[in-house]
């Protein structure tokens, strides 16, 4: 049996702006901080593997403005709700404008906004501790942006103050696909999944995020408070799987989902001889004419799924999911089938040979 994975990052972005003078008593609406996404690089809770926020998408804004050293620092967002009706539009209530007094603003973002409700933000360092979250498979895509500086007169589009603010998400859980598949020998086999069950998954906890963005990028970590497990969406099973006629490869061929677009816990997996460790019960039939034969409750232990697609697992182990990375496995079930070779002996000499005279 032979199993790959393979992973894919995905992002989101933004970027925010200075007023270059200073405001007014009554300050046009124009120069008010406004908020922007790129919306084709972004993925949403409510539709799983989309890269489009949509109708009811928000994000919690933090930030504060500050002279060039960081000096005089004073909060200006501090969880502001920020929502869109189509994707692309965004806003909030009790707009706040540009301060030309103040040298550069910063800003942090949490989506969807509702994911830092009884946690704890720092509007000025940005680090967030979040309750705890329990992951049914169809929730909890979190969002976190990258720590985004604005510079006065950062930009000929600065100075007028009049640009909105877009902001880099990126994924602080992780997103698996699961697809099975059937190996050469059984191509004249029908080979189906009667059962599929995930086991021992971490599947509820808190992530963090400390001060110490990475280039500006947010360093996730998960806590683990509790297991369970994933099954099939209803109408999955009994699945017929298609072939890989070029098993074994390095490249991932003809295959059926079994799970798809998952939505789960970062985590490190336990190994195969650990305790309770992560693994998918398996049950299948092989069909050829009249006979079939069942095999009932394998386990396949996640810790064992390499990165080549071949006969062995003997290769580079996938070892965790890990925050903002999709990852597709993928499971070939094979067989030894029963054949035959013939070859014919030789005839064997009896004795000399037999004599008799006739006279």
């Amino acid at each position: 049996m032979s199993m790959k994975k393979a992973v894919l990052l995905a992002a989101a972005a933004l970027s925010l702006v200075a007023c270059g003078k200073t405001y007014l008593d009554e300050p046009v609406a124009q120069n008010s901080i406004g908020f922007n996404t790129w919306t084709n690089n972004l993925t949403k809770a409510r539709v799983q593997g989309s890269n489009e926020f949509t109708d009811g998408d928000t994000f919690a804004v933090y930030g504060y403005k500050s002279m060039s050293d960081n000096t005089g620092a004073n909060t200006v967002f501090n969880g502001v709700t920020v929502k869109t009706t189509d994707g692309t539009t965004w806003t909030y209530d009790t707009p706040r404008f540009w301060d030309s007094n103040y040298d550069k603003y910063t800003f942090f973002a949490v989506s969807p906004a509702s994911a830092v409700t009884g946690g704890t933000v720092d509007a000025q360092t940005g680090e967030i501790t979040s309750a705890s979250f329990t992951f049914d498979g169809k929730n909890n895509d979190i969002l976190v942006a990258d720590k985004k500086e604005v510079v006065k007169g950062d930009g000929p589009t600065f100075f007028n103050g009049f640009a909105t603010v877009p902001l880099q998400f990126n994924h602080v859980a992780s997103l698996v696909d699961i697809k099975i598949k059937k190996a050469p020998a059984f191509h004249s086999a029908t080979v189906s999944v009667t059962a599929f069950k995930l086991s021992n998954i971490e599947n509820k906890g808190a992530f963090s995020v400390n001060d110490a963005y990475t280039d500006s990028h947010p360093v996730a970590t998960w806590s683990s408070l509790g297991t369970g497990e994933y099954l099939p969406a209803d109408g999955v099973l009994p699945l017929t799987i298609d072939e890989d006629t070029n098993f074994p490869s390095e490249n991932a061929a003809a295959s059926s989902d079994i799970i798809k677009s998952l939505i789960v816990k970062p985590q490190d997996f336990v190994a195969s001889n650990g305790t309770d460790p992560q693994k998918i019960t398996l049950s299948y039939k092989i069909a050829v004419g009249d006979e079939s034969i069942e095999y009932n409750d394998k386990n396949l232990y996640l810790a064992d799924f390499d990165v080549v697609d071949d006969a062995d697992q003997n290769d580079t182990k996938i070892g965790s999911w890990e925050p903002g990375k999709h990852y597709t496995l993928y499971i070939t079930i094979g067989a030894n089938a029963i054949s035959f070779s013939a070859s014919i002996s030789n005839w064997t000499p009896a004795d000399n040979g037999y004599h008799y005279l006739v006279k």
